[in-house]
């Protein structure tokens, strides 16, 4: 059902309704990051209710090799969800390089689907190049754009965030550029800017998960464009909101999710564990679920010596899938929210409050945002691991506060495509 290079096109018939395509430059099968699972919840949601939806990532070679003579992969029985492979993209350009191979296969694809409506999650693996496509092959499409992180407008790993000194960027001047990428030249950042700025002036509307995130956006490029907010909000299993666990006299659990990596905080977090044992806090465990993409061996050095300092009062318990969140949280009385960077709008938090569970976090990003929203949260005073300390020890000196009375419902993946259908209908969000 999906084409190859060269293959005469077969036009879909449409059923009437309004046929939705989904990009993610990934798939949750292969890396299950917070905007494929928004970009897939949305592609589930829509098949759910009967819609013609169809679902497109992109995977690298490290991931998977493509079948000879084509760089599309087809990821379920019906090719609703499939994924194109590939090697050639530029990540400081955002530049797809493959124009003949997957360029190429990506417009034979779209002209197949012939999609009403196109909503892209991320610029990599696809390229800017990639929006150019869609609005050829498909000048009467509506081209939704979703901002979940700061590729856009920050080329080190779209964080803002400066690794060599683990400080945020406070936002992506030309001289903080410079500083991250002496090699390349004043110009080529404008250039990109500019890349980005013409790219995004295709799109019907802008889409971001976050205040916070579309104030960055705002201050930082021209788009000349109004940037919706729309959460993502709860996006797992309709279940009931897990039970509490069975703590040993008051011992408080904090819980630990995500991928193991220096920017997500789990260094800062151990660090505030050994602190809290030097005041002599020792009623607390933490449970750590998740598991290194990439390799660091100054964080699996850090891991170590932690089992020595915590002893029984930390389990790792490695990767974890996003279906076996709710038997987790039934295991934890609060959520930890270390992460260093500036996270705009973190699915686990929209967990942990979906399943009742107190969370304490940085007071940087867009995590405050969420929990004042719906009236939770313990916030440290400052963005370091004695001040995330100080924040545990008040759960600790009353484990009532684990307990949380929200002041509005978590929205779910229902409300997440009604917002997004309002404006696919070219609607306000």
């Amino acid at each position: 059902m999906v084409p190859g290079p060269g293959a005469s096109v077969s036009l879909l018939p449409k059923t009437g309704d309004q046929r939705i395509l989904q990009i993610a430059h990934n798939h949750p099968r292969f890396h299950s990051g917070g905007t494929e699972l928004t970009a897939l919840a949305l592609h589930h949601e829509a098949r759910r209710r009967g819609l013609d939806s169809w679902y497109l990532g992109a995977l690298d070679n490290s991931q998977i090799l493509p079948n000879g003579g084509t760089n599309m992969i087809a990821l379920s029985a019906d090719s609703r969800e499939a994924a194109l492979a590939t090697d050639r993209f530029s990540r400081f350009h955002l530049m797809q390089q493959d124009y003949f191979g997957f360029l190429r296969e990506f417009r034979g694809y779209l002209e197949m689907i012939r999609p009403d409506v196109v909503h892209m999650h991320h610029i990599l693996n696809f390229g800017l190049e990639a929006l150019y496509v869609i609005r050829s092959a498909l000048p009467d499409a509506r081209i939704v754009f979703t901002l979940h992180d700061f590729y856009l407008i920050c080329a080190n790993n779209g964080q803002l965030y400066k690794h060599d000194r683990n400080e945020r960027c406070p936002g992506p001047t030309l001289v903080e550029c410079l500083k991250c990428f002496p090699q390349h030249s004043p110009n080529e950042f404008a250039m990109r800017a500019s890349g980005v700025t013409h790219a995004l002036s295709l799109c019907d509307a802008l889409i971001s998960p976050s205040h916070f995130l579309k104030s960055k956006f705002d201050q930082y490029l021209a788009t000349n464009q109004e940037i919706m907010v729309v959460e993502n909000g709860y996006l797992g299993a309709d279940v009931p909101p897990a039970t509490g666990p069975e703590r040993e006299a008051r011992a408080v659990t904090f819980g630990y999710f995500g991928n193991i990596s220096a920017v997500k905080g789990l260094g800062d977090l151990l660090d505030a564990a050994d602190s809290l044992l030097e005041r002599g806090a020792e009623d607390f465990r933490i449970a750590v679920h998740g598991a290194q993409l990439f390799e660091d061996k100054n964080l699996l050095d850090r891991m170590e010596r932690a089992k020595t300092t915590l002893g029984k009062r930390i389990r790792f318990f490695g990767q974890y899938k996003p279906e076996d969140m709710n038997s987790h949280m039934e295991d934890i009385d609060c959520l930890v929210f270390p992460s260093v960077w500036w996270e705009n709008a973190p699915l686990v938090i929209y967990e942990a409050l979906y399943h009742r569970r107190q969370v304490v976090s940085y007071p940087h990003g867009g995590a405050p945002e969420i929990l004042a929203r719906y009236g939770a949260g313990v916030i440290a005073r400052h963005s370091d691991p004695a001040s995330l300390a100080d924040a545990m020890a008040i759960i600790l000196r009353d484990p009532s506060l684990v307990q949380t009375s929200l002041t509005a419902p978590i929205p779910g993946r229902r409300d997440l495509f009604d917002n997004c259908y309002r404006i696919y209908a070219g609607k306000q969000g």
